[in-house]
């Protein structure tokens, strides 16, 4: 490693191993095949993670090899937001549709406006800074997409795998906190080094998370996570969510 403060190559170390132990479990668990981009996501993360390992951080082709790296990785981001709601609403079509479409729409819009004002900014003069100008406005969209069907399934008794749920409840942890470090840093340089171990440690406490609770067996556990508040109202908002969802079913064939 190359001249990463101590407390951060102690984390890459952990971030390292973890992925590596994730991705080869969840090839022999076949959970590549159900959730394809949130794998391929973690073997794109895991091959960034070896780029300070084995090139100097002052180096040009680190920059090259890590902007490379990091704009897979965000059109990555958004491929695992399409994933997650195809899953979750995978017995809801007439949601998904509708809901799909938006994200679609949304996301365009998103990597639009994100290259307009490149030029305004003040960090955007470098390769690297273009890159963090475009990320940290499209991430903003990404997190309202990602709070947005959280939201869905607090409220909604919808029943589903738990792998699904470890997915979401480790993806949304890590990438908030991702949006939220990359919205503070650009304060000033003064938290770049806190706010840089704070967002490994937290990526790493989802990957150990992802590695004990992801497996074969979490396919067919299933899980409600909405209305506990509520559970005599169980029924009569799953009635109303397969109303909605005939409803927008009917609308689309039309």
């Amino acid at each position: 490693m190359h001249q990463l403060p101590i407390e951060q190559q102690i984390l890459l170390i952990a971030e390292l191993a973890a992925l590596l132990i994730l991705c080869v479990r969840l090839w022999l668990d076949g959970l590549q095949r159900i959730y394809p981009y949130f794998f391929v996501y973690l073997v794109l993360q895991l091959v960034q993670t070896l780029i300070p390992v084995l090139v100097p951080l002052e180096s040009r082709l680190y920059r090259d090899l890590f902007v490379t790296s990091e704009a897979l990785i965000v059109a990555f981001y958004a491929l695992v937001v399409m994933e997650l709601y195809s899953v979750i609403l995978r017995n809801l079509q007439g949601i998904a549709r509708i809901s799909k479409r938006y994200v679609r729409i949304a996301l365009v819009l998103a990597a639009v406006i994100a290259l307009l004002p490149l030029r305004l900014e003040n960090n955007s003069s470098t390769l690297t800074g273009y890159l963090f100008t475009f990320e940290r406005t499209v991430m903003s969209i990404f997190v309202v997409f990602v709070l947005l069907i959280s939201a869905f399934l607090v409220y909604y008794p919808v029943p589903l795998g738990r792998n699904v749920i470890v997915y979401l409840a480790g993806y949304a942890t890590f990438f908030l906190t991702t949006t939220t470090v990359t919205l503070i840093d650009n304060l000033g340089y003064f938290w770049t080094r806190l706010l840089g171990g704070v967002d490994m440690a937290v990526f790493v406490a989802c990957l150990i998370l992802w590695l004990l609770m992801l497996n074969r067996q979490g396919e067919t556990k299933r899980v409600v996570v909405g209305h506990q508040w509520n559970p005599s109202d169980e029924g009569r908002l799953l009635a109303q969510l397969e109303a909605i969802n005939a409803s927008l079913l009917r609308s689309a064939n039309k």
